[in-house]
C-alpha cells in the first residue's frame, strides 16, 4: 500500500537531513523528551527516525532521549515533543557530589580488579585476555570463570553462557551488575551452604565468559569530559563519518539497516557503514564462532525491563514458548519485570546484539534493561549501591538454564518426610521429583525461626504501608504498600560462619509506569541498602520467592521491602526467616529419594533434600525437617569406629582469627593412613596436620594458623583437605586478624 502524501513528504525530508548530517560538526546537547503519537502515521514516523527511546508507556507513549540533530529531525517532520530535561549533562552532573565516575569503577580501575580478582581465585577464573582492541586500540577483557579455566581450552560437556555490560558507554550500572556477578560466583566458590553448591555446581559444569566493560572507547570518552560522571556519549569513538560515533547495538549482523536504526552518523542509533563494521562488535563475533553460547545475557540501562528477539520485526521467534517461559523464572528468582521481544514491549531495534546471537548461533539472547526510569543513567550515589546486584539471580537462571536452553525449566522442590525421634540405623526419606537424576542432603544444626509472620501486625516498622484484608496469600490479611514508602524489619539476623539461612514470603503486585517495588537488604544496620528483588508488573498473581542467606556467613542482616511511585501495590504475605548454626551436606549425589545412616551424633538436626537435574542443576531446598537422634547407633559389643564413615566436618570457627577446629570422622579401616593437610590459593601445602589425628572415631583438631616452620600465615583464603586412599574432602577456611 502506497505511503500517504503528507507522510512521503516526511519520509523526504529526514532522508534530505540524513544525507547532509556528515558535513555538521557534532557539538551536541543530550535532553530527554516525551512524545505521544496523535496517530499511526506519527507513530510510524517516528520509529522510521530511529530515536533512542528508553521508556514506552502503557498508552503508546514514550520517553527518549534526543541530541541537536535528533531534535531538529522531529522539527521537520512536524512531530511535536515535550522536554522532560533539557540538558541531561547538567542533570546528572548536579546529582554526582565528589564521586569518581559517578561511583563506578574507571577504565584504570576495571583493568585492576580484573587482575585482582584473577590473583584471588586463580584456580576459577582465567587471566582478563583480550579478544581484539576497540576502535582507538583498547583491549575488550573477557574473564572465563569456570573450574575449567584456562581462556583457550573448551570442554565441549561444559555450556557456555556469556554476559556482558556497557555497550552503551553511558549505562554504568550495568557493567556493575556483570561485575557483581562475577564476585559472586568466586566468592561463593567451594563455601558451605547451598548458595555455595549453586556457585561450585555452576563452576564445575559451566564456562562462564564476562565481558564487564564493552564500550571501553565511549567510556573513556565520558571519563576525559565528565570525570564525576554524567557524561552522555552512548556510541563507540568512531568519529571518522561525521557523527559521534557507532551505536554498537545496531552494528550487528541480523536485520542489520531495519527498522529503529538510522543511517544518518548524527543519530544516536547510527548503525554504520556496515554489518560488524565496528572492531568492538566483530570481536564477540569472531569469539563466539570459537565459544559458541547457549544463553547470552546483555546488559543495558534503564527501564526495569526484560527484552528478548525479535527486535527488528514482529513475528515470533521459533522458540516463543520457551523464553516466554524463561522470562517467567526470571521474574520468581529476582527482577518481577515485564519481559518480551523489544518490537512489541519497547521499540524496534534492527542490529542488535540479542538477535544476532539468537539468529546466527542459537543462544537464547536478553537485554535487562536494568534501573528504574528515576534512576536513569547515572544514578545517585544511593541507588548505585542499590543497583550493585539487582540482576544477579536472573544471571544466575541464564547460567543454570545453558544446560537447557530449549527447555526451560527448574527442578522441582521434593518434600521431606517426618522424621521424629530416632536411633540409628535411621531414614531420611522424600518425595521423588520429575527429571532429577541426584538428590542432595543437607544437615542443619542450632535451627531457630526469627521471624513467621502471616501477615498480621508484626516487628515492622511500616512508612506508608499498612495490612490490607482485601488481598492475602493466606487469610485473611497480608502488608500491603501505599504508594511510595517502606516496611522494615525492626529486628536483625546474625548468619553464623559455618551456617546459613533463609528468608521466604510470597508477593503479588499491581505496579505500572515507571513505579518500582524492591526487596533489600543490608549488611551494615541499614546505613547501606542492596535489592535483593525487585518488583514491576500488573499481573496481580501470587509468587512464592526464596533467598537463601548462606552468602552472608558471619554478617549481621536488616531486610526491607520499599516501594516507589503512587501507583505502586505490592502486596506481602507469610514472610519468615530460617536460621542454623551448622550446616554440612551429608551428599550430593544420591541416587534415590532416600538416605539411611547406620550411626549418627546424638542431638538435634534439621533435614532438608533438593533434586539435582543435570541439564539445569540444583533446584530450591526442602523445607527444614526436625529429628532428635537419641543414641548414635552402636549396638552392645559392636565398635564405633568400624561403623563411622571417614569424612571431613565442619570447621568453626570460619573465618578463623586465633585457632580453627575441625571436625574429622575417621572409619576404622583408614586409621593410619589419613592425611590432614592446609593449603593456600597457590595450592602450596602450608601446615601437616595429619600427625594430630587421633584414633578411628570422631576427633577435632585444632590449627593454630601457623605454617610448617612456625610462623603465622598472612590473612586470605586456605583450604584443608582429608585425604585417604579412597577419599578426598576439601572445605576452605578463611584467616582474617
Amino acid at each position: 500500500m502506497p505511503l500517504p502524501d503528507v507522510e512521503r513528504l516526511a519520509m523526504f525530508k529526514l532522508l534530505i537531513i540524513m544525507l547532509l548530517a556528515p558535513v555538521v560538526a557534532f557539538a551536541t546537547t543530550y535532553s530527554l523528551m516525551y512524545f505521544s503519537p496523535g496517530n499511526e502515521m506519527e507513530q510510524r514516523l517516528f520509529i522510521n527516525a530511529g530515536m533512542d527511546i528508553v521508556h514506552v508507556y502503557e498508552d503508546g507513549s514514550i520517553d527518549f532521549v534526543a541530541n541537536d540533530w535528533d531534535r531538529e529531525i522531529l522539527i521537520e517532520m512536524g512531530l511535536f515533543c515535550t522536554t522532560r530535561i533539557a540538558d541531561l549533562e547538567r542533570f546528572y552532573a548536579a546529582q554526582m557530589g565528589s564521586r569518581t565516575m559517578g561511583g563506578f569503577m574507571t577504565w584504570d580501575e576495571v583493568q585492576a580488579w580484573l587482575t585482582q580478582l584473577h590473583n584471588l581465585y586463580p584456580d576459577i577464573t582465567s587471566a582478563p585476555t583480550s579478544i581484539g582492541n576497540t576502535y582507538q586500540g583498547r583491549p575488550q577483557l573477557v574473564m572465563k570463570i569456570s573450574t575449567n579455566n584456562t581462556f583457550t581450552a573448551d570442554d565441549p560437556s561444559m555450556a557456555n553462557a556469556w554476559y556482558d555490560g556497557l555497550i552503551h558507554a553511558r549505562e554504568g550500572a550495568a557493567m556493575l551488575n556483570v561485575q557483581s556477578f562475577m564476585e559472586w560466583l568466586c566468592e561463593n566458590y567451594d563455601r558451605d551452604g547451598f548458595c555455595g553448591f549453586q556457585a561450585t555446581w555452576l563452576l564445575e559444569n559451566r564456562e562462564i565468559w564476562c565481558l564487564p566493560c564493552n564500550n571501553v572507547d565511549g567510556w573513556v570518552y565520558n571519563e576525559s569530559t565528565s570525570p564525576g560522571g554524567g557524561g552522555m556519549q552512548r556510541k563507540n569513538m568512531n568519529w571518522s563519518a561525521g557523527g559521534d560515533g557507532i551505536d554498537l547495538n545496531r552494528n550487528w549482523a541480523v536485520a542489520w539497516g531495519g527498522a529503529g536504526s538510522s543511517g544518518s552518523p548524527s543519530s544516536s542509533t547510527y548503525r554504520g557503514t556496515a554489518p560488524l563494521s565496528e572492531p568492538e562488535t566483530s570481536n564477540i563475533d569472531d569469539f563466539w564462532q570459537g565459544h559458541i553460547p547457549t544463553q547470552m545475557h546483555s546488559t543495558h540501562t534503564y527501564g526495569n525491563i526484560l527484552i528478548y528477539p525479535w527486535g527488528w520485526t514482529d513475528d515470533p521467534t521459533t522458540h516463543a514458548a520457551q523464553y516466554a517461559t524463561q522470562g517467567e523464572i526470571m521474574v520468581q528468582w529476582a527482577t518481577g519485570e515485564t519481559h518480551g521481544p523489544s518490537a512489541q514491549i519497547l521499540y524496534y531495534s534492527s542490529g542488535n546484539t540479542r538477535d544476532h546471537s539468537y539468529g546466527l548461533y542459537g543462544a537464547m539472547s536478553w537485554n535487562h534493561e536494568t534501573g528504574a526510569d528515576f534512576e536513569g543513567f547515572w544514578p545517585t550515589a544511593t541507588q548505585v549501591v542499590k543497583l550493585t546486584r539487582r540482576n544477579l539471580r536472573s544471571y544466575l537462571v541464564t547460567a543454570f538454564m545453558a544446560g537447557c536452553p530449549y527447555n526451560p525449566h527448574v527442578p522441582g522442590t521434593p518434600t521431606v518426610s517426618p522424621i521424629g525421634t530416632v536411633n540409628p540405623p535411621f531414614t531420611v526419606d522424600w518425595t521423588d521429583v520429575s527429571g532429577a537424576t541426584l538428590y542432595g542432603l543437607q544437615r542443619l544444626a542450632g535451627y531457630s525461626v526469627p521471624l513467621d509472620n502471616p501477615g498480621s501486625s508484626g516487628p515492622f516498622n511500616l512508612i506508608n504501608w499498612s495490612m490490607t484484608t482485601s488481598q492475602s496469600h493466606s487469610p485473611p490479611q497480608c502488608y500491603v504498600s501505599n504508594g511510595t514508602g517502606t516496611m522494615t524489619w525492626t529486628e536483625t539476623v546474625s548468619i553464623p560462619s559455618n551456617g546459613g539461612g533463609r528468608l521466604s514470603f510470597w508477593s503479588e503486585y499491581s505496579i505500572s509506569g515507571s513505579y518500582l517495588g524492591a526487596l533489600e537488604v543490608s549488611t551494615d544496620g541499614g546505613a547501606n541498602w542492596y535489592y535483593l528483588q525487585t518488583f514491576g508488573r500488573s499481573d496481580m498473581t501470587w509468587r512464592y520467592n526464596i533467598h537463601e542467606l548462606d552468602e552472608w556467613q558471619g554478617e549481621t542482616l536488616s531486610f526491607r521491602w520499599e516501594s516507589f511511585g503512587s501507583s505502586t501495590d505490592l502486596y506481602i504475605d507469610d514472610i519468615k526467616v530460617e536460621v542454623w548454626d551448622e550446616n554440612d551436606f551429608i551428599s550430593t549425589t544420591i541416587p534415590t529419594s532416600s538416605w539411611t545412616f547406620s550411626t549418627h551424633p546424638m542431638g538435634e538436626y534439621w533435614f532438608r533434600a533438593f533434586a539435582i537435574d543435570p541439564d539445569f542443576g540444583p533446584g530450591w531446598p526442602s523445607d527444614a525437617e526436625y529429628a532428635l537422634v537419641q543414641t548414635v547407633g552402636i549396638e552392645e559389643g559392636e565398635t564405633g569406629p568400624d561403623l563411622l564413615t571417614t569424612l571431613l566436618g565442619t570447621i568453626s570457627p570460619n573465618p578463623v582469627t586465633v585457632s580453627a577446629a575441625i571436625s574429622v570422622n575417621l572409619a576404622a579401616s583408614d586409621a593410619g593412613n589419613a592425611g590432614l593437610y592446609v593449603f593456600d590459593l597457590t595450592g602450596r601445602m602450608v601446615k601437616d596436620l595429619s600427625g594430630m589425628l587421633q584414633q578411628p572415631g570422631s576427633s577435632v583438631v585444632h590449627w593454630n594458623c601457623t605454617a610448617e616452620d612456625g610462623t603465622p600465615v598472612p590473612d586470605g583464603i586456605y583450604f584443608c583437605r582429608l585425604q585417604t586412599d579412597d577419599l578426598q574432602e576439601v572445605r576452605r577456611l578463611i584467616v582474617i586478624r
